[in-house]
C-alpha cells in the first residue's frame, strides 16, 4: 500500500466518522421539531422495537460470513 493510498483511506475514513457524529445531531433535532413530543416518542418507541429484531436477528451473521469466506477461499 502506498503513501498516497494511505492518505486518501485515512481522509475518507475521517470523513465518514465525522458524519456518524454529526448527521445524527441533525436529524434528530429537526425530527423532534417536526414530529412534536408525543410524534418524536411514538418514534423512538418503534424504532426501539425495530432496533431489538435487528440486534436479534444480526447476532451471529457477521461470524458465519467469515466462516464462510474462509471455507470457500480456495473456489
Amino acid at each position: 500500500m502506498n503513501q498516497k493510498s494511505l492518505v486518501k483511506n485515512y481522509l475518507y475514513n475521517l470523513t465518514y466518522q465525522i458524519l456518524i457524529i454529526i448527521l445524527p445531531l441533525i436529524t434528530a433535532s429537526y425530527l423532534a421539531r417536526v414530529l412534536g413530543p408525543t410524534g418524536n416518542g411514538i418514534y423512538i418507541y418503534t424504532y426501539t422495537i425495530v432496533n431489538y429484531f435487528v440486534l436479534f436477528g444480526s447476532l451471529g451473521i457477521s461470524m458465519y460470513g467469515q466462516r464462510e469466506i474462509a471455507y470457500l477461499q480456495n473456489d
